[in-house]
Order: C-alpha cells, then sequence, then structure tokens
C-alpha cells in the first residue's frame, strides 16, 4: 500500500514538472503510439491532447516525405539511451512545417519500450539568438550599428585589404555644440534629434560600408574602396549638405552642424586603432576650425598631434618640476608713461627645450584641463611675489594700497571661470600669500565671457566680492551683448592687439578703438591698449583719450628679478617709464 501511493506521488509530481515545462514533451509507446503530450506541445503543434493519444506518432507529428526516414531513426534506437539528441522536420496541426530540436531518452519499462522527448522550436530559438545579436550588435536609439559590430567590420575589411589594391577609410562625426539642444528643450527632444540624425546619414550613404553610432552624439562611417579617402569625402560633403537642412522635431525646428574628421590607411596606419584615433584627432581639428567642416588626417596633422601629445605630456612633468615661471610686462599710463600695473605671463622653461612659446602650450593646457592646476600656480607665483617686492622695497607700515589698485594683472581662462572651485581657490591663494586682493586684476577674454554669459556673471561678482578687479581682455575679437557688458562688475576693456596694430595705417581701426574708448568711458571703465609698438601707435591712443598701455614700445615681459631693480622703484615715486629706455629680455 505504501509502494502504490508513492508509485502515485511520483506519477503526480512527473506530471506537474511536464505540465510546468517551457518545451513540448512528447512520448510514445512500443507500439510507436502517442502516449504523453504536455500542453506545451499542444501550443507548439496545435493538437489538443485528447486528439493525439493513442495515435501512430509517425502519422501525427511527421511529413509524408520524412516518415521512413523517421521510423528508421525511431528503430535503430536502443534502451538506455539517454539525451538523444536530433534535429527533426514535424507537421502542425495547421499543416505547417516546423524544425525542431528533439532531447529524447529510450528506456524499457513495464510494458516494453518507451520513447520520449522534449522538442524546441529551432526558428524560435534563431529568432531569439538574431534579437540578442542585434541589440548586442546595434544601437538601440537609432538602429544603426554600434561600435562592437563597426570595430569587427573594420578589423575585416583592414584583414582583406592586406598585400591588396585598395584603401580602408574612416569617417568620425560629431554634431556641433548638441550639449545646447539637450540643455534647452530637453534629452527626449535630444534622443529625437539624433535619430533624425542617424537618418540623414543614412540618406548620405553612397558606397559606405558601416554607418555606426559610437554613443552620445558622435557618429561612425566604414569605407572600404579603390579609393576609400575620396568616397569618405564625397559622403562628408553629402552628410553636411543634408545636415544643414532644419530638422523637425517636438513641432519645432533645430539646425545642427557637424565637425567630421577622415583618416585612410597607408603604410603608417594599419591598425585599427590607429585608423580610429587619426580620424578622431581630425575630427577635433575640425571641431578647433569652428565645426560644420571636414578635416583630412595627413602628414602635417599628424606632426601636430605628436606635438601636442609631447606638450601635454611635458606640461605634467613642468607642473611637478618647477619649469613654469612668471614674468612679467608693464602696463603705463599713456599721457604720462608712469608704469601702473604689471600683466603677469606664464613662461615655461624646459630643461631640453628651451623657453616655449605660451602659443604652442597654452591653448593645450586648456584643452587638457591642465590650465586648472596651471593657473593656481600662476596665481601663488604672482601673491608670493607681491609679498617679496613689498618687503624688497621696505613698504612694510605704507598700507596695502601703496601699490596701487590691481597692481598685477592675471589671466584667467573659460575652463578656469567653469571651474566650481575658482572662487575659493582666489580666496586661500591670497589668504596664505598675505596680500589684500585689491591688488589684483583678473582678465577674461571676451569669448569666455561670452560663451555661457550668465554663468561667468555669476563667477566674477563672487570674484568682484573678494576685493579684486576685473577686465575684459582682447576687446572687440568677439562678440560682446551689451546689454550683459554693463551688469558685469567690471574696471578695465583691453584693445585687442589687432586693433591696434592697424592705428595710424588704417582708418577703420582708429574708428574702432575711438568706439571703444568711448563705451568703455561711457561704462566707467579705464581703456589699456595691448601691442603698443611704435611711438605713431602710441601717439593715435593719446589723441583718442585712451588711458594706458602695454606693448614691447615700452617692455618686453621679464622675470621678476628683472624688474625690481629697473622698473618697480616707478611704482613707488610715479616715475615715467621712457618709451624704449627699459627694453628688458626678449619674450
Amino acid at each position: 500500500m505504501v509502494e502504490r501511493q508513492g508509485s502515485d506521488l511520483a506519477a503526480a509530481r512527473l506530471r506537474s514538472v511536464l505540465a510546468a515545462a517551457r518545451d513540448a514533451f512528447v512520448e510514445c509507446d512500443a507500439e510507436g503510439r502517442v502516449s504523453a503530450w504536455n500542453r506545451q506541445a499542444e501550443v507548439l503543434l496545435g493538437w489538443p491532447a485528447h486528439e493525439v493519444l493513442g495515435q501512430p506518432v509517425a502519422e501525427v507529428l511527421v511529413p509524408e516525405r520524412c516518415r521512413a526516414a523517421f521510423l528508421a531513426d525511431l528503430q535503430g534506437l536502443r534502451p538506455g539511451d539517454l539525451a538523444v539528441a536530433r534535429e527533426l522536420t514535424v507537421r502542425r496541426r495547421d499543416g505547417a512545417e516546423l524544425e525542431v530540436a528533439l532531447v529524447g531518452y529510450v528506456l524499457d519499462g513495464p510494458e516494453g519500450r518507451v520513447v520520449g522527448g522534449f522538442l524546441r522550436d529551432l526558428q524560435a530559438d534563431r529568432a531569439a539568438e538574431e534579437a540578442l545579436a542585434q541589440a548586442y550588435l546595434h544601437d538601440s536609439l537609432t538602429g544603426l550599428p554600434n561600435r562592437t559590430l563597426f570595430t569587427y567590420r573594420l578589423a575585416y575589411a583592414l584583414a582583406r585589404r592586406t598585400g591588396q589594391p585598395g584603401t580602408v577609410a574612416v569617417s568620425v562625426i560629431d554634431l556641433d555644440r548638441f550639449k545646447a539642444i539637450n540643455d534647452a528643450l530637453g534629452h527626449e527632444v535630444g534622443d529625437e534629434v539624433l535619430v533624425a540624425v542617424a537618418e540623414r546619414l543614412r540618406r548620405a550613404d553612397g558606397s559606405a560600408e558601416v554607418i555606426a553610432r559610437l554613443g552620445g552624439d558622435e557618429f561612425l562611417v566604414l569605407f572600404d574602396r579603390e579609393d576609400a579617402e575620396a568616397e569618405a569625402l564625397a559622403f562628408a560633403e553629402r552628410a553636411l549638405a543634408l545636415l544643414a537642412e532644419p530638422l523637425v522635431v517636438a513641432g519645432a525646428e533645430v539646425f545642427v552642424s557637424a565637425s567630421i574628421g577622415v583618416a585612410a590607411t597607408d603604410s603608417s596606419s594599419p591598425e585599427a586603432t590607429a585608423l580610429l584615433s587619426d580620424a578622431d584627432s581630425a575630427m577635433y581639428h575640425a571641431k578647433r576650425q569652428g565645426g560644420g567642416v571636414v578635416s583630412v588626417f595627413g602628414h602635417a596633422l599628424r606632426t601636430a598631434v605628436v606635438d601636442r601629445w609631447a606638450t601635454e605630456h611635458g606640461l605634467h612633468r613642468a607642473l611637478d618640476r618647477g619649469e613654469l615661471r612668471v614674468h612679467y610686462q608693464p602696463v603705463v599710463e599713456v599721457r604720462t608713461l608712469v608704469p601702473v600695473a604689471l600683466e603677469a605671463l606664464v613662461r615655461w622653461e624646459h630643461p631640453e627645450w628651451g623657453l616655449v612659446a605660451p602659443d604652442r602650450f597654452v591653448p593645450v593646457a586648456e584643452e587638457s584641463g591642465l590650465i586648472v592646476p596651471m593657473g593656481r600656480l600662476v596665481l601663488e607665483q604672482v601673491c608670493q611675489q607681491l609679498r617679496r617686492w613689498v618687503e624688497a622695497l621696505d613698504l612694510h607700515g605704507e598700507g596695502p594700497q601703496t601699490l596701487g589698485s590691481g597692481v598685477v594683472e592675471v589671466n584667467l581662462s573659460a575652463r578656469q571661470i567653469d571651474h566650481p572651485q575658482l572662487v575659493p581657490t582666489v580666496e586661500a591663494v591670497v589668504a596664505a600669500a598675505g596680500v589684500p586682493p585689491s591688488w589684483l586684476t583678473f582678465e577674461i577674454t571676451e569669448s569666455a565671457l561670452m560663451r555661457d554669459a550668465a554663468r561667468a556673471l555669476g563667477v566674477l561678482r563672487a570674484l568682484k566680492d573678494l576685493g579684486v578687479s576685473l577686465a575684459v581682455d582682447d576687446f572687440g575679437t568677439g562678440y560682446s551683448s551689451l546689454s550683459y557688458l554693463q551688469r558685469f562688475p567690471l574696471d578695465v576693456l583691453k584693445v585687442d592687439r589687432s586693433f591696434v596694430a592697424e592705428l595710424g595705417r588704417d582708418g577703420g581701426a582708429r574708428a574702432i578703438v575711438a568706439a571703444v574708448v568711448g563705451l568703455a568711458h561711457s561704462l566707467g571703465l579705464a581703456v589699456v591698449a595691448e601691442g603698443v609698438e611704435t611711438e605713431a601707435q602710441l601717439q593715435v591712443l593719446d589723441e583718442l583719450g585712451c588711458d594706458y598701455a602695454q606693448g614691447f614700445l615700452f617692455a618686453r615681459p621679464a622675470a621678476p628679478e628683472d624688474l625690481a631693480e629697473e622698473l618697480l622703484p616707478g611704482f613707488r615715486a610715479g616715475l615715467p617709464l621712457a618709451a624704449g629706455a627699459w627694453p628688458g629680455p626678449a619674450a
């Protein structure tokens, strides 16, 4: 009795397991008649269990053309065979045929041999695998191939071209100022823009092997042709033309442009990583040109990339080794030539390269973010030097204003203005050196101010609250909004040297400088003319009422030890600096 109950329980468990199975289960007896048919078999094959139980399995399931082979295979099975794997063609109730995978078994039971197993739809498996591959190899937003698939195709193209004629080219496409779209319209609209851009890239396709989305707002295109670079350039021109047409998303027109970099294989770039890196460098070169253009990676750009890398690498070491020093150039009053201030200019004294030009390393520092620690270093050197000058000139006890207000001008870059720790850093450095903030003027370029005027306004107000003076550098080269200009807490406008250079030769330059002087004075600001090199320029500036000037006419930037004896007494005594009388060392 106990044995019978155990047998019934086991049978009930088996029925429950088979009913819950995700695969179809079919079993037949020694005569080849269906003896078991679970719920999933009903779903997969279409017959309800009561219609097939007791029927010959070959007649129910197997198409007539396949029955002989099926029965021969069935006869060949031996008792004890487990996990028998087969692929079969079976028939549904509606007559449709399916390719299925069978994992079966053969057992000797009390009533003879039993053959059974689980059936799985191979077509469904393949569809699931394809869906998984699609998800793994394609971008979910645009449906374009992703970087993984692109890399596979690029590696294949490069391998196929080895020793064969033809070239492989890669284009990197990066949307210009896409962040502004996300910030202004939201990420959902940004996603719609990316989908629309992907569609336009598809429309631009001529002979591209793959158009892929790398991620964010960056796309990759692969070309494998006799002249792949020419194909890539033709594609880029079509893409830029299509992107120039406004997109309509969320019921509004959106304008986009792109920077495109192109690189093609040659003897020096046979590897996928090198080719992608070259195309990426070309893209950034296009972006530095203002965007909306195509740049091709060539020998000159390769040299520039290597030089940039060496410069950035050297800058890291320069910060640690103390190779960066501050030189100073005087600012004089135009009418009296009395020196009133000094502009702090960073110089790099490399142990092997010598004196590195600022236009070589400052842009690299700005792009890499090294401008932030470099800016702090410059500020620390300036404040410490101010303290040493005060002590050397024995100005103790004469009050912190002895040297005047804003006596040293320090440049701030756009990257520094964006840095959240700028104001606390200035406050900490000034306090550590023990100098009053009023001795400092911070210069910010017009373009840096207007890049994000609202944010810059907040930063300038916070700096002004510390007690420093503020100047706009290179004024006239950007696109200032007068409404913002009058709201900025400024003290000085500095006229760009490009206008000063034309004074005395170009009447237009005189008119521009006159307008700047008039605008500045109407706003209560002082005016400094940069790059003064001739007496004729100085005379015009005097006629126009310009307040101050600096340039090689008066002095070149010099190390602080060269300033103390020749120049600084003029700050205390108000002595004029005669034009050319203190040339100082060359920059």
